[in-house]
């Protein structure tokens, strides 16, 4: 016999399922293209999209601190993580450590061809990163309280490292073949 939780709400319940999906974890950027202020969070909710052209998806909270510079700005950088960069995913993940962002010493600025002329430095990345994935957004689409932001991918910068963090039970894993 299979037992529910009925009582608790749906999305309680969802929430409780998702918290223990495996998924990717990034430390996600763009900057506010008014003061070129570098912007950022850490999510797990990023995924492929296509390869023809190539594209990747994130989706973003409409009421997160860096949603509005974000959009603006039309860029992200998909920071994916390995063993030794998690000290970067706190000042992303709790808004009780933002001051701690983009102090790590090995932040570096991607100017994209088409801002080259541009008054600020372009979106940050982390320098060394398994995969920095930079996107321009193409496409916006709102559901409920979020956006599913598709950004073509214009540029990529690997360091040659398959040992990339991800999420699942609440805390930071490092996904691993069975076999």
């Amino acid at each position: 016999m299979r037992l529910t939780q009925t009582s608790l709400p749906l999305d309680a319940r969802l929430k409780r399922v998702l918290r223990f999906m495996p998924a990717p974890l990034g430390i996600v950027t763009s900057f506010d293209p008014d003061s070129g202020a570098p912007v950022g969070l850490a999510m797990s909710a990023l995924m492929p999209v296509c390869l023809d052209p190539p594209a990747m998806a994130i989706c973003v909270n409409r009421s997160g601190s860096a949603y509005d510079a974000m959009v603006r700005a039309g860029r992200f950088c998909i920071n994916l993580l390995q063993a030794g960069q998690d000290g970067h995913v706190l000042p992303f993940a709790d808004p009780a450590a933002r001051d701690a962002r983009f102090t790590q010493e090995d932040w570096r600025q991607h100017v994209h061809h088409s801002h080259a002329n541009s008054r600020h430095g372009g979106v940050w990345f982390i320098d060394n990163a398994p995969a920095a994935i930079f996107c321009t957004i193409r496409q916006s689409v709102s559901f409920g309280t979020h956006d599913l932001l598709v950004g073509e991918v214009d540029d990529l910068i690997t360091s040659g490292s398959d040992d990339i963090l991800g999420w699942a039970n609440g805390a930071l894993c490092r996904p691993a073949p069975i076999s």
